[in-house]
């Protein structure tokens, strides 16, 4: 499967909501390669090291074709990390890494609440680039040199 033209963020999109006294932040960047998604996660990681949960998610062309990765990093199974890939695909962006940040409140979610949250929290994130005008377009490009 060749991939023609695709949409991706230009840029950094950080945004923060509140939901039952839980603070989740999230950060939404577009990356060129896996590595890159990657080493993001790992930065976000660093700078909320002390949050109850950082919650990655991205997508990417490697090789012709789409290359996906979630996790729930620690949350109950499914609540976090595929909700978020969803939310992506939902928007058909593509060489994009999130991370969701979460600091608890205090007040259980429950299996339904989580995944609503990170849910809102991606959309609310990718609505912002929109708003922003952040969201771009690419295309692929050929490379040739012509002989005389």
């Amino acid at each position: 499967m060749e991939i023609e033209r695709f949409q991706t963020i230009e840029g950094i999109i950080e945004t923060k909501i509140n939901i039952e006294r839980s603070i989740f932040i999230t950060t939404l960047k577009g990356v060129q390669t896996e590595e890159e998604a990657k080493a993001f996660i790992s930065e976000i990681n660093k700078k909320y090291q002390d949050a109850t949960h950082n919650c990655p998610a991205y997508r990417v062309i490697h090789n012709g074709s789409i290359l996906e990765f979630s996790s729930d990093a620690g949350e109950p199974s499914g609540t976090a990390g595929l909700p978020m890939l969803n939310t992506l695909r939902k928007h058909q962006l593509l060489n994009v890494a999130v991370v969701v940040t979460r600091y608890f409140g205090g007040v259980k979610l429950g299996v339904r609440g989580l995944i609503d949250a990170y849910s809102q929290a991606v959309e609310i994130a990718v609505e912002k680039a929109q708003s922003e005008r952040r969201i771009i377009e690419k295309k692929k490009s050929i490379q040739a040199k012509i002989k005389d």
